[in-house]
Order: C-alpha cells, then sequence, then structure tokens
C-alpha cells in the first residue's frame, strides 16, 4: 500500500510541475519584449521606425498568445530595428 501512495505522490508532483512550467519560448518572448519596451525609451528613432517596432512588438505579443506560433521572429525584427540593423 505504502508503493501506491508513493506512486500517487510522485505522479501528482509531476502533473503539478508540467502544468505550471511555462515553455521557454513563451518565457524569452517575454523577455524580448521588456528589452524592446526598455530600448524604445531611449531610442533615437524616426516615428516611422517607432511605429514600425511597436507592429512587431504587439505581433509578437499576439503569437506568444497562441502556443503554435512563433513570436521570437517579430521581436527579433524589432531587435534589429532598435539596434540599428
Amino acid at each position: 500500500m505504502k508503493l501506491i501512495g508513493t506512486f500517487a505522490l510522485v505522479i501528482a508532483v509531476a502533473l503539478g510541475s508540467a502544468v505550471s512550467v511555462r515553455p521557454a519560448a513563451a518565457q524569452s518572448c517575454e523577455a524580448m519584449v521588456e528589452q524592446i519596451d526598455e530600448m524604445l525609451r531611449s531610442a533615437d528613432l524616426s516615428q516611422e521606425e517607432k511605429d514600425q517596432v511597436m507592429q512587431l512588438r504587439d505581433q509578437g505579443m499576439d503569437q506568444n498568445s497562441r502556443a503554435s506560433t512563433d513570436c521570437q521572429t517579430p521581436l527579433s525584427e524589432a531587435l534589429a530595428i532598435l539596434n540599428g540593423q
């Protein structure tokens, strides 16, 4: 009986961990958005470039909310603009 209780506890912990851990890509995208927001505060960009960065940022955030899409591509493009590339 003790073995069944231990097994049930292990399963419960594993399931709880799986549910609470967010995918690395989602965490990475959120970090990229924070970086974009920080860089925008002091960026020396034209209004057109700022608008483009914000559009890419918003697109990345939208894609981040959907598990099957890639949020890093538009966010990387926004960071490239902010870095003058």
